[in-house]
């Protein structure tokens, strides 16, 4: 009897060390597995955020509704556009632009310009809208159709005047970046008074600009 209480004595003894060693196995073995998960929803979530910037879970609702993530609702776009003639006078024309697309594709902001030919300068500030065409999910063109409303003042040597212009634009984006496109419009402007450089109610003019989204 007391050889077999030695034996089992012994025998505990002995694996308990061994037990301790399998546990150690077990515990790292789980710490590995917990590491790796974390670092697998890490990784979901940041292809999540690079799919739309600025949008957390955006990217996996576009998936499937063949719409450019820069269209989709609640993204947000800034504009710097216009041109320079130097064909007879010196004529220019700055446009700046905020706008918010309250539904896919469809954009609405506003926006403050400068024009002007030689010293005459007319300054405006008013809200636009926009609406894009999707031509696919992969495609990096984008055409547009644009309405605006500005209060315009003009500064002549001449002629002071203020008035309310609209205007229409047709154009169109691409996409150099997810994020980035250059545009080309082209657009006509009518106002009720002459505000327009060189004293004229009605303007034509072609734009060429760089949009941001985020």
């Amino acid at each position: 009897m007391k050889k077999q209480t030695i034996v089992a004595a012994a025998s505990v003894a002995f694996s308990a060390p061994a037990f301790a060693d399998f546990q150690g196995l077990v515990d790292r073995y789980d710490d590995v597995n917990v590491a790796a998960s974390v670092g697998e929803a890490a990784s979901n979530v940041g292809r999540s955020i690079l799919a739309v910037p600025g949008k957390v879970g955006r990217g996996a609702a576009n998936l499937n509704d063949q719409l450019p993530p820069m269209l989709a609702q609640g993204t947000r776009e800034f504009g710097v556009g216009g041109n320079v003639n130097f064909a007879d006078d010196v004529a220019y024309n700055l446009n700046l632009t905020y706008g918010y697309f309250v539904r896919d594709r469809w954009e609405v902001g506003f926006g403050l310009g400068v024009q002007g030919v030689e010293s005459d300068a007319t300054f405006s500030l008013g809200l636009f809208t926009e609406y894009n065409f999707c031509l696919g999910e992969d495609s990096k063109w984008v055409p547009f159709v644009g309405f605006n409303a500005n209060w315009a003042s003009l500064d002549s040597d001449a002629l002071d005047a203020d008035s309310i212009a609209l205007g229409l634009d047709v154009g169109v984006k691409y996409f150099i970046r997810e994020n980035i496109a250059v545009s080309f419009s082209i657009g006509a402007d009518f106002a009720f008074d002459d505000v327009f450089p060189g004293e004229d109610d009605i303007q034509q003019q072609i734009n060429i600009g760089t949009r941001f989204y985020f």
